[in-house]
């Protein structure tokens, strides 16, 4: 079929679809054309095989009813009719067949009741063994899902904390901002009094000498030499205590040499009366 002859039968097949309703607007090329013929096809193919179940339904029906009016006849003849037959039977015999719609029998034989109950229990076990397995699938879930949410109560506490200790941080970076900019601009302002002044001293032409630097330098190397020159005049007063004849002073000395010996006779002796 050439494509004028599927678009066509595509837009026949969209007005039977709509039917009163107004075909929406779509884009027409070949691709979709088609596409669209593909769909048509199977649409019709289904709507044949469709078309053959209800036939069959409506045959099946029509030998129902004639089986049905003919055993009704029987039943009349016999006296079995349902205008024969009490309420209390004739109630029984409707939940029969209501039972047998339900059921999906066969017949009415008591083997095909027998068969249908049969199934209906191994059906009723496979819903309870499902039902088993459902309820440990759900459990198992509930159990994931009291995991997850004492992992979502952790990880929102911990998020909180976190944003909380990002707040206080950013409040000390926002002050230790200001705090920089404040000292960046008091940098620069002593750096430029820096300048004036040292323009200014270098105008003075001030000794370097008496720089405050200068001071310190020396006073440090001063204090080095008083630490060095103490030794010495303590040695210097040592020497100075002597007579200033040689004479006198190996006298003197031997003066000291003959108390020093007293005084260790006199040592020993105490630590022997004391060792006694």
């Amino acid at each position: 079929m050439d494509l004028s002859s599927q678009r066509l039968l595509v837009g026949k097949w969209l007005e039977e679809i709509f039917d009163q309703d107004e075909v929406p607007e779509f884009e027409l090329n070949t691709q979709i054309i088609q596409q669209l013929y593909q769909m048509v096809l199977i649409s019709r193919k289904n709507d044949k095989k469709t078309q053959l179940v209800i036939d069959d339904l409506n045959l099946k029906i029509n030998e129902y009813n004639a089986e049905a009016h003919r055993l009704s006849e029987v039943l009349c003849r016999l006296g079995l009719g349902q205008i024969h037959l009490s309420k209390s039977c004739a109630n029984n015999v409707m939940m029969l067949a209501k039972l047998g719609n339900l059921l999906n029998v066969k017949d009415s034989s008591d083997t095909c009741f027998y068969l249908a109950l049969q199934h209906l229990d191994n059906e009723l076990e496979k819903v309870i063994q499902q039902r088993k397995i459902e309820a440990k699938h759900v459990e198992q879930l509930s159990a994931k899902s009291y995991r997850a949410v004492l992992k979502y109560s952790s990880l929102k506490k911990a998020l909180e904390d976190v944003q909380e200790k990002a707040e206080k941080e950013h409040q000390t970076n926002e002050e230790r901002k200001n705090n920089t900019t404040f000292l960046l601009g008091k940098s620069e302002k002593y750096e430029k009094e820096i300048n004036k002044l040292q323009r200014q001293l270098s105008k003075t032409l001030v000794d370097e000498s008496v720089f405050h630097e200068k001071l310190v330098e020396k006073s440090e190397v001063l204090k080095s030499l008083q630490a060095k020159l103490s030794p010495l005049q303590a040695e210097l007063q040592s020497y100075q205590s002597l007579p200033p004849d040689l004479t006198e002073t190996k006298i003197r000395i031997e003066q000291l040499r003959k108390e020093l010996a007293t005084l260790e006779k006199d040592l020993l002796e105490s630590l022997d009366v004391h060792c006694l």
